[in-house]
């Protein structure tokens, strides 16, 4: 997948949603990641994006970590929800270097990227 990266965390950014300030989702690789929250509240989220039409004009998706359910074994675990809201087709990314850790690393958000899904 390649596009210019937008997203965060998954709750910060859905509170752009309506505003002058919410990012144009065409061609876009869609990073998401949260410290908290649990599988409805991803539930929630990801249903979100779907109505947003979202998943229909992103070109991947790439998953940072997911905090509070990595650290409780949560099932289903984050892929699966997002494969399950995004439809089989969509490219989907995974890296354990952009999150909450202590280890975490900076994504740039408007920067093009090209990154290889799972």
């Amino acid at each position: 997948m390649e596009g210019v990266m937008i997203g965060g965390n998954i709750r910060c950014f859905l509170k752009l949603t309506g505003t002058d300030f919410q990012p144009d989702f065409r061609g876009k690789i869609l990073l998401l990641e949260a410290m908290g929250g649990g599988v409805p509240q991803m539930v929630t989220f990801l249903s979100q994006l779907k109505m947003m039409h979202a998943f229909e004009q992103i070109n991947g998706i790439l998953l940072g970590t997911f905090s509070q359910m990595e650290r409780d074994q949560l099932t289903p675990d984050m892929p699966q929800l997002v494969r399950q809201a995004a439809g089989p087709d969509l490219p989907i990314a995974r890296t354990p270097y952009i999150g909450h850790g202590t280890d975490a690393h900076a994504a740039v958000i408007g920067k093009f990227y090209q990154i290889s899904s799972d």
